[in-house]
């Protein structure tokens, strides 16, 4: 397999590749009980608008709420001013919970079979649509155990803590698959996108 090949393609060219405009509360419910877990939530509570508050605290997995509702929440995990170490363990925390979900069945045939994170870069794009309404994944292969991804087409990114927790939940969910996994964000990062460099052993 040669260097720099898509793995993951999208499915639309990129300038057409639709912006989210909800979110999966199952990932809100899930960084809550983290907030609440580490210590961090009646701080976020604080920091919260008034006109979202009920709305956040109140919701449950399984439903869509707008990018604005979302937004907000990320923005007042923003206003904690936590440490990148403490954001990912916040996206670990969360990613524990979601991954258990969305991962269940590759992370049983990483144990038994033998998958790698090749096998599960390809279903990076149906992960991100079970969470979000609109966006795209795509993955690109540079080297025998490193690889580029790029989420496009979501204001969350936007948000400091989001790009970091996003990063630890990612994480979380790839130490399924490989002993050791590196990855950092990468720039540029055009408005709306995040890339991130997979390198593992």
């Amino acid at each position: 397999m040669a260097d720099d090949v898509v793995v993951l393609p999208l499915a639309v060219p990129r300038d057409r590749v639709p912006r989210a405009a909800h979110f999966r509360s199952t990932w809100i419910a899930a960084s809550v009980q983290g907030l609440r877990a580490r210590g961090h939530f009646d701080r976020y509570v604080e920091h919260l608008p008034q006109g979202t508050r009920d709305d956040l605290l109140q919701c449950v997995a399984g439903s869509w709420l707008p990018m604005a509702l979302a937004r907000s929440h990320y923005e007042a995990c923003e206003s904690l001013h936590l440490n990148v170490d403490e954001q990912l363990r916040m996206g670990d925390v969360v990613g524990n919970n979601g991954a258990a979900t969305l991962l269940a069945t590759a992370a049983r045939a990483a144990k038994s079979a033998g998958v790698t994170p090749w096998s599960v870069f390809s279903q990076f794009d149906r992960i991100w649509r079970r969470g979000a309404d609109g966006g795209a994944v795509t993955v690109s292969r540079r080297g025998p155990k490193d690889a580029l991804g790029e989420v496009i087409g979501c204001e969350l990114f936007e948000v400091p803590y989001f790009r970091v927790a996003f990063r630890g939940v990612v994480l979380s969910m790839m130490r399924h698959f490989c002993s050791t996994m590196y990855l950092r964000e990468v720039a540029p990062r055009p408005w709306g996108e995040l890339r991130l460099r997979f390198t593992w052993a």
